[in-house]
C-alpha cells in the first residue's frame, strides 16, 4: 500500500509542479485571485516536496547535502521553500527566510490608470501580477520564479541522472 497515489518518483513530483505553474500562469492571465493563491501555494508545496523526494531518492551520483545546497543557492527554489513553509506553518521559526513578502502589484502602467482599467473590466482593484520580495530587496514576478525553479529542477535531475 502507498500513500503517494499516482506519484512514485521525483519526476512525478516535477510533473505536478509543472502543472501547478501552468495553473498559476492561467490564473494570473484570467485575474482569478483565489486560483492565483491556490496555484501559487500548490507550486511552492510541489517544489519543496520535490526537494524532499530527491533527498530520499537513492542515488550514487549525489548526496542529501547536494540537494540542500542546490535549493539554498537558488533564488527561485529558496523563495518557494519559504512560501511553502509560511503557508504550511504560518510563521517560519526554524530558519531565517530569504523571502519576506508575496504581494499583488500593478503592471507597468501608473496605479490610477490600472484602477480605471480594472474597474472598467469589473475587477475592482485586483491586479494580476504576483511579486515575490526577497530579504535583499529584490523583486521577482512569481511566474518568472516558477519557470526558473522548474528549469533548475530539470537541470539538477538531468545532471544527476534522476529518472
Amino acid at each position: 500500500m502507498t500513500l503517494t497515489y499516482g506519484n512514485s518518483s521525483p519526476k512525478d513530483i516535477l510533473g505536478k509542479a509543472q502543472r501547478d505553474l501552468s495553473r498559476l500562469e492561467a490564473a494570473e492571465a484570467a485575474h482569478e485571485s483565489e486560483e492565483i493563491n491556490d496555484s501559487l501555494f500548490d507550486l511552492a508545496i510541489a517544489l519543496t516536496s520535490l526537494k524532499d523526494w530527491l533527498r530520499e531518492h537513492p542515488s550514487v551520483t549525489f548526496a542529501v547535502n547536494d540537494v540542500e545546497h542546490y535549493w539554498q543557492a537558488s533564488v527561485a527554489l529558496s523563495a518557494f521553500r519559504d512560501l511553502a513553509n509560511a503557508g504550511k506553518h504560518r510563521n517560519i521559526t526554524k530558519y531565517t527566510p530569504t523571502t519576506i513578502d508575496a504581494l499583488t502589484s500593478a503592471s507597468y502602467a501608473p496605479l490610477t490608470i490600472m484602477e480605471t482599467v480594472a474597474k472598467a473590466a469589473g475587477r475592482g482593484t485586483k491586479y494580476p501580477r504576483i511579486k515575490i520580495i526577497r530579504a535583499d530587496g529584490t523583486q521577482h514576478r512569481a511566474v518568472d520564479l516558477g519557470r526558473a525553479a522548474i528549469k533548475e529542477c530539470q537541470s539538477f535531475m538531468t545532471r544527476y541522472g534522476v529518472a
